[in-house]
């Protein structure tokens, strides 16, 4: 079906009623080789994602803006293993000057912090309205 007919995995898994993936690893165990990826894998989707953070997609894969965004400034090497943080915790908000790199320890510190001081979080709002960062008060998870 696939080389003899022309069909796609997908075609092949509709027929047969099973997933893509079933299709995949039984061409994979039988040695079958495939044409390569589609045209599909070429294009780039974005999206805001369910925690409120824009992605982009491509072939099989996701990955946030905001990491893009600080692997262009810093570097992989920097961003590797560690979080970005939304210092106004407006996800959608992806200028370099408004995220930082933590520690995932830092970063869920930081973040029950503000949940446990409510007060912490309106301020932050009132100055990302303002296109300025945060105030020094709330610069450290530490504090």
């Amino acid at each position: 079906m696939y080389w003899g007919n022309g069909m796609t995995l997908k075609d092949i898994a509709k027929k047969v009623g099973v997933s893509i993936t079933t299709v995949h690893r039984r061409m994979k165990d039988r040695k079958v080789p495939t044409r390569g990826p589609g045209p599909w894998t070429r294009r780039s989707t974005f999206r805001t994602n369910t925690d409120g953070n824009e992605e982009a997609s491509g072939s099989h894969r996701s990955v946030d803006i905001h990491q893009l965004v600080m692997v262009a400034e810093h570097g992989t090497k920097a961003v590797y293993n560690r979080d970005v943080h939304h210092q106004t915790k407006i996800a959608f908000d992806n200028r370099p000057t408004n995220l930082e790199l933590l520690s995932h320890s830092e970063h869920t510190t930081l973040h029950n912090r503000l949940e446990t001081h409510p007060e912490n979080q309106s301020t932050l709002f009132k100055f990302a309205a303002n296109g300025e960062n945060k105030p020094d008060y709330l610069e450290s998870a530490n504090t």
